[in-house]
Formats: C-alpha cells, sequence, structure tokens
C-alpha cells in the first residue's frame, strides 16, 4: 500500500481514480508550480461494514501510483507523491489540510448526475479544512484569461480571502475584482417606498467606503494588481454565481458574518463551491498562514 508521507506546505488533491479527476489534477499541477510547491494526491477508501480485501487495497493502490505517474509525465518539474488510506475521506482530507498549502477537490455540481457522495465530502472538508480549500468543476470549461473575483462582507472574517485573492493574482498577473454585496427588501409601496430610493444610496455608499478602506492595505502591498470594485444590492450566493460564468477564479471567505447582510458567509461558500461555473476557493476566516509564492 503507497504510505508516502505528505510533505509540509504541500498542494493536496483528492483523487477518486476516475476521469473525472483530471480537472483537480490539472489544477493541482498549476497550483504547484505557482506557488513552488510539491504535489500530493490522496485517495481514501472509507471503511465498509465489510472489511476491504488486500486484494481489493492492492488494486486501489496501484490506481492511485498510475494516476500519480500521468501527473509526473505532465508536471515532470514537480516533486509529486501519493498517499492511500483507509479512513473516512472526508476526515483525511480535513486532517491533510492542517499541513497543506492548499487542498483540491472536484465538484459534481455541473455533472449529468449529481455525485451525492462527493457532494457530502466536500461540503464536510470546506466546513473543517485548516487551509484554503479550491473546488473546481469536472464538466464545465471556464475563461483562463478572465479575472479573479473575491467576494468581501466588510469584516475581518474577509482578510484572509483578500489576502489569498491578491497574492493569487499577483502570481498569474490577473485583474481582480473586489465585491461587496448587500441586501434589504424593498418596502411595499404601499408603505410609502419614497425614502427607500435615499436610504439605498446610502447604505450603497457606505458600502463603498468599507470595501476601500478594507482594500487599502492590499493595494500598498500588492501594487501590480489591477483592482476593480463592485458594491451592488444583491443576494451574495447568486451574483457571485454569476460572475464564476465569466471569471478564472472565485474566492470567497468563511465562518463569518456579514454587517448590512446578516448572512453567514458558509452559506455563501458552500452554494458557490457547488454552483460556480469556475474554479472556486473558499478561505477560512482562521486559515494557517502558507504563501502561495
Amino acid at each position: 500500500m503507497t504510505t508516502t508521507h505528505q510533505p509540509q506546505g504541500a498542494i493536496v488533491v483528492g483523487v477518486h481514480n476516475r476521469p473525472s479527476d483530471d480537472n483537480a489534477i490539472s489544477q493541482g499541477i498549476r497550483q504547484a508550480r505557482l506557488s513552488h510547491r510539491p504535489l500530493h494526491l490522496i485517495h481514501a477508501l472509507s471503511p465498509g461494514i465489510v472489511p476491504w480485501t488486500a486484494e481489493y487495497i492492492e488494486t486501489k493502490n496501484l490506481a492511485l501510483k498510475e494516476c500519480r505517474d500521468r501527473a509526473a509525465e505532465k508536471a515532470s518539474d514537480l516533486d509529486i507523491s501519493c498517499t492511500l488510506h483507509v479512513d473516512e475521506p472526508a476526515g483525511v482530507l480535513v486532517e491533510a489540510s492542517r499541513s497543506a498549502a492548499l487542498v483540491i477537490l472536484g465538484s459534481s455540481g455541473h455533472s449529468r448526475s449529481v455525485d451525492v457522495a462527493r457532494t457530502a465530502i466536500t461540503r464536510k472538508v470546506i466546513s473543517h479544512a485548516a487551509s484554503p480549500v479550491l473546488v473546481t468543476p469536472q464538466f464545465v470549461e471556464w475563461d483562463e484569461s478572465g479575472r479573479i473575483v473575491v467576494g468581501v462582507d466588510a469584516t475581518e472574517h474577509s482578510m484572509p480571502a483578500l489576502e489569498w485573492a491578491f497574492a493569487e493574482a499577483a502570481a498569474r498577473n490577473a485583474r481582480l475584482l473586489a465585491i461587496q454585496t448587500w441586501w434589504w427588501e424593498a418596502p411595499a409601496s404601499s408603505l410609502g417606498g419614497n425614502s427607500w430610493d435615499g436610504d439605498e444610496v446610502e447604505v450603497a455608499e457606505s458600502q463603498r467606503i468599507q470595501l476601500t478602506e478594507m482594500l487599502a492595505g492590499w493595494r500598498e502591498k500588492y501594487p501590480e494588481v489591477r483592482v476593480e470594485t463592485w458594491v451592488t444590492r444583491g443576494r451574495a450566493a447568486r451574483v457571485l454565481e454569476e460572475l464564476s460564468a465569466t471569471a478564472r477564479l472565485v474566492v470567497v471567505g468563511t465562518r463569518g458574518r456579514g454587517g448590512f447582510a446578516g448572512l453567514l458567509l458558509g452559506s455563501v461558500s458552500d452554494h458557490v463551491a457547488h454552483h460556480g461555473q469556475c474554479p472556486v476557493v473558499v478561505v477560512p476566516s482562521n486559515a494557517h498562514s502558507q504563501s502561495q509564492g
């Protein structure tokens, strides 16, 4: 059985030994090259009611090694290793995240039939990982020349996501769009909605000021990054999903509560990770510091 030790600070890719792993592995190779880090592939076999036979485990082990060898053919410049675990997949990947720079998973959100088990694993890993988690769609093509989009909620919980997005934009020489959304239900016209227009303008201006202040330090640290900002009234999850159609990458935070929106970022990150049309990076608010470059 493959028991190669996971290198410290590696880019970790969770694989299923299926053709649908290709996008996740390709993203792993890209991120390993950008960050000059080793690439580590992990396959976990969930313990069954009846223990797996040694022969079955060896079959999975050989398939994982073949997967690693195919990755090595594409990226002979990288240090690529792999590990097979007989344990609950989400728990294995969460544990791997404690020493990883990034964990990469494939999403089934745009497949012809949703893989319920894979979706459940992805959701658990996003919720509990110590490192950022990149979720890549398996059956969708996206614009690699598009912008990196980062969702901001005007609290300190967004800072790790902003840091990750700026560093990634600098490494990729990509444009960065920082977006902040807010949502109030518009009052019914019978309740006297004339003052609503003024309230909306006031809220939007307050959000713009907050966003500008949040970005100031990162703009100074990364002067080479071309940054655009956008403040809009709308549901954060839906707005980010729509933007993912023309983005190369969407970055969101998690475990934070937005001020005006009163929106738990965890629900936003979960929605975008499973419905985004490009790779989505979920950065926990307490993510350990692992610089991309």
